[in-house]
């Protein structure tokens, strides 16, 4: 018990670490995600003016990020396609 709770000190002693070097990366990271946010508002109010090639890549991204998902999906199964072991 005493081993495990040295562990998770250590491991909130690297999170904090980690929060202290690259936590100031956040407010740049929030700021670039809403201007994301508003160029995706601005193209659906101007649906009719979007181009097939757009969509398409559109399209091939939603794709791709689905791909990755089941990947991690698979991989936190521990490698199987039907589900965890038992």
């Amino acid at each position: 018990m005493a081993a495990r709770l040295q562990q998770l000190q250590s491991k909130a002693s690297q999170a904090s670490q980690f929060v202290g070097k690259h936590g100031s990366t956040i407010p740049g990271r929030t700021e670039t995600f809403w201007k994301e946010l508003d160029f995706v508002k601005n193209a659906w109010k101007n649906r009719k003016d979007l181009k097939v090639e757009d969509a398409g890549i559109a399209a091939l991204f939603g794709l791709e990020c689905f791909a990755w998902f089941c990947a991690g999906e698979i991989v936190g199964r521990g490698f199987t396609f039907t589900g965890y072991y038992p």
